[in-house]
């Protein structure tokens, strides 16, 4: 200290017949700062000396270095870092040899059916609490409440039901435990369904004025060269039938539909099922509708915010769809809600696009009726009714009229 003392009074000595007032006083100032410095400075044997005029320089303490159990413990501190938790040693482990089950290509309305084998790799009874699988797919084998040893296993035995239209199909099925590391696994189904036997035509369209209807043979092939055989073949209300030997196979078959022109002509729309042999195809089926004698247009009549009692007109058309001349009979009302106001019989070709068949030949009739909407009954805010259209020496169209209050 006395040694510092001195040599701030020689460099006070010397700048002070060559500085100002103030700048000496802060040479001074920042002398004595040094010497402080210097003064709590460990081993104080290390300082530098003044030399010349320059000022005592200031030597920083080293940092000190961080242990290293600190630099430990913030690194744990890190998420995605962390060791591996103790539970993910112990308690029960359930461990799939697979999580996919591919059936690769399928039939139609085919049934399928495949596993998934799991055992419990922890060291604690692993334990199921829940088996959920999905549409179309059955799972037996395994069960909520099942417990497993380590070591053992089981096996979660799965079925499938194939739909009857080709495409691909991925399905789900979930197995929740008490595995701590995942309490729940999800198992996935895949398989693609295609026909194993095409059919054309895929739908019958069909005319009530044309020889059988109209109706084209229909043609099925196997598309994997498997043979078989038909074994049965319905209609709706058994308005088409053919004739098939159950006996014969072939990979390739014409049948020939018959159709019954009166039963089709109360059945418009409906469906043709064929059975057969082939193991992946048991069964195709087809739709048909026929052109109806007459388009009634609109097919019904629908009101809305109805006022009891005050009339609403309308129009409806009907035109022969085989261009066959033809008269109205009569128009009634089952209720008598709805009132006749005009007939009108048209001939030729509509041109206008908003007449009923446009462009197209035939008879057609113009009527315009009115409806009364009847009194409330009740707590019904609906009322409705049937106009029926009687044909001379034809059939009795009937068109429906429902109003909403």
């Amino acid at each position: 200290m006395i040694k510092e003392c001195a040599t701030i009074r020689a460099v006070v000595s010397r700048a002070k017949g060559t500085m100002p007032r103030v700048f000496l006083m802060l040479l001074i100032c920042g002398a004595i700062l040094a010497s402080q410095v210097g003064c709590h400075k460990p081993g104080a044997a290390a300082e530098a000396p003044v030399v010349g005029e320059e000022p005592a320089k200031v030597v920083e303490p080293a940092p000190t270095s961080v242990p290293e159990p600190a630099v430990a413990a913030e690194t744990a501190q890190t998420p995605e870092e962390k060791p591996e938790q103790p539970v993910a040693k112990n308690g029960p482990r359930i461990t799939f040899e697979k999580v996919m089950c591919d059936f690769g290509e399928i039939g139609t309305e085919t049934k399928q059916k495949g596993q998934f084998k799991f055992k419990n790799t922890g060291n604690k009874s692993l334990k199921i609490v829940r088996v959920k699988s999905c549409c179309g797919v059955g799972a037996t084998g395994v069960k909520a409440g099942d417990v497993y040893r380590p070591g053992k296993g089981g096996v979660l035995n799965i079925s499938y039901s194939a739909g009857a239209h080709p495409g691909d199909v991925d399905r789900k099925l979930y197995i929740q435990s008490n595995d701590p590391v995942q309490d729940v696994v999800t198992l996935k189904l895949r398989a693609k369904i295609v026909r194993r036997v095409e059919y054309e035509p895929k739908r019958l369209r069909l005319f009530l004025r044309q020889k059988n209807a109209g109706a084209r043979d229909i043609t099925l092939t196997s598309t994997d060269g498997r043979p078989f055989s038909i074994t049965g073949f319905e209609s709706t209300a058994n308005s088409i039938g053919a004739d098939f030997d159950p006996n014969v196979q072939a990979s390739e078959f014409v049948l020939h539909p018959q159709a019954d022109l009166a039963k089709l002509e109360r059945n418009l729309k409906g469906q043709i099922s064929i059975n057969m042999s082939h193991p992946e195809c048991k069964n195709v089926r087809l739709l048909y509708d026929v052109l109806p004698e007459f388009t009634i247009n609109p097919p019904q009549i629908l009101l809305f915010n109805q006022v009891e009692g005050k009339a609403v007109q309308r129009e409806i058309w009907i035109l022969s769809n085989y261009s066959d001349d033809f008269e109205i009979e009569s128009v009634t009302s089952r209720k008598e809600t709805v009132n006749l106001l005009e007939k009108k019989k048209i001939k030729g070709t509509a041109t206008s696009s908003s007449s009923v068949g446009a462009g197209r030949p035939g008879v057609r009739y113009q009527l315009k009726i009115e409806i009364t909407p009847p009194p409330v009954e009740g707590q019904r805010a609906v009322f409705s009714d049937i106009l029926d259209v009687k044909i001379k020496d034809g059939a009795t169209l009937s068109i429906t009229c429902r109003g909403f209050y």
